[in-house]
């Protein structure tokens, strides 16, 4: 934040709000005004972690699906993560 500034306050942006999400799906650190924001993913987003998927699979497969549908709503609105 040194070169850019501090980050967006708004970490549920607009096109982020889906029927199934209405409250908006969150972006760690954005900076929408130069196109891209960043994620930061512990190992929980890549594989099945008994502690933050509440010891159901499932879970870790709801999370990938929001993450995709989060990278595929950045990319419609030109937004790089």
């Amino acid at each position: 934040s040194k070169y850019l500034g501090p980050p967006s306050k708004i970490r549920r942006p607009d096109f982020l709000k889906t029927p199934k999400y209405y409250q908006g799906l969150e972006l760690d650190i954005p900076y929408y005004d130069y196109g891209f924001a960043i994620e930061v993913q512990g190992e929980q987003h890549e594989k099945f972690n008994k502690f933050f998927h509440r010891g159901d699979p499932n879970n870790f497969i709801k999370q990938q699906a929001r993450d995709q549908l989060k990278k595929e709503l950045c990319e419609e609105n030109q937004i790089a993560l």
